[in-house]
């Protein structure tokens, strides 16, 4: 090898070795990247207590706001969740109206990603936002908000239609 060469790979080592090679994400980054909006933390907080009740959404309001007042203050700071203000999330940043939610749904570990929580008012032209579980949220139009919301493009289960 040249001595070019052997300064050359001698210098990008050193650099690597000073600057560092940590290319793992910081947890606390990545919950603040996917909870950025009130859409995304209730879409979280659904779908969390579905896993740990057996796969079964909320059947309302009151009882996933009790199943959230119940945890980690820490980990829901993290989510942007004020515990002291739960009814805050409920609400469209881009329109202070309710988010629309579909109660009491059923789902499974390996069940595809149901609607959850939608938009009350369109946010991008006549487009809506839309929660699913599994941490997804999709843009789309009012026809598909509609059919979403209706349940009848569920995949999970079919027992999931026209419930709310």
């Amino acid at each position: 090898m040249s001595n070019v060469l052997v300064k050359s790979i001698t210098l990008v080592l050193l650099f690597v070795l000073l600057t560092g090679c940590d290319s793992s994400p910081d947890p606390a980054d990545m919950m603040a990247k996917a909870t950025d909006s009130n859409l995304k933390r209730v879409s979280k907080m659904y779908s969390i207590f579905m896993k740990n009740n057996g796969w079964r959404g909320p059947k309302n309001l009151e009882q996933l706001k009790t199943f959230i007042d119940k945890q980690n203050e820490d980990q829901l700071l993290m989510m942007g969740i004020d515990p002291s203000n739960l009814d805050s999330i409920f609400i469209g940043e881009h329109d202070d109206q309710p988010l629309k939610i579909r109660w009491n749904l059923k789902s499974s570990m390996l069940g595809s990603a149901i609607p959850i929580v939608f938009e009350a008012t369109p946010s991008e032209g006549e487009d809506y936002q839309v929660g699913f579980t599994g941490n997804t949220v999709r843009t789309v139009d009012s026809q598909e908000y509609q059919q979403l919301w209706e349940g009848k493009m569920d995949r999970a289960s079919k027992s999931n239609l026209n419930r709310r």
